[in-house]
């Protein structure tokens, strides 16, 4: 019997269907190419507006988030992206920051980073540029923002290296730069 079952299944082995024919372009499987091609392992983060932000607070807050930092929005407003804006496309948060800058001027926003963040202000409020020692502000206007209870006193180079105390404490303030 046991035979019998043996020669039942080779004759069923033998009576199966061979293997289809693949015909076609095959390419060999260990075929290498001729040089190195470069596979970059972390992506450098891309600065753009998306579709879906539609305004500006909600492209830098993408934008911050991607990047690990934080915003600080002082703006009294938001502005919706324009064409201008959709021509950003750099690997630079200084640039694109830069470019921002250009296409929201127009409308007293001034955009910077500070650190580890986005500050947005109104370029009222925005602070004198670096390097600039010294702001640009008429004596008129400076007489009329002075306290009322300080006399207003001359500045003199010599004055104030010789004697701090002779001078007023606005002044004393902006010569130690800006507080924090």
């Amino acid at each position: 019997m046991w035979i019998a079952i043996l020669l039942a299944v080779a004759l069923a082995g033998c009576a199966t269907r061979p293997a289809p024919d693949f015909g076609g372009r095959w390419k060999p499987v260990n075929r290498y190419s001729e040089a190195p091609n470069e596979i970059p392992l972390h992506q450098s983060y891309v600065f753009y507006p998306s579709p879906m932000d539609g305004t500006l607070k909600a492209m830098l807050t993408r934008w911050t988030q991607d990047s690990n930092m934080k915003l600080d929005y002082q703006h009294y407003s938001d502005f919706t992206l324009h064409q201008a804006v959709s021509q950003i496309h750099t690997t630079s948060l200084p640039d694109a920051i830069s470019q921002l800058n250009s296409a929201y001027a127009g409308h007293g926003v001034v955009i910077a980073r500070e650190g580890e963040q986005i500050v947005v202000r109104s370029a009222v409020s925005a602070p004198p540029a670096a390097g600039n020692d010294t702001p640009a502000v008429d004596a008129a206007s400076k007489s009329a923002h002075a306290p009322k209870s300080e006399p207003s006193q001359p500045h003199s180079p010599s004055a104030s290296a010789a004697d701090p105390a002779a001078l007023p404490s606005a002044t004393l303030a902006q010569a130690s730069g800006p507080s924090r």
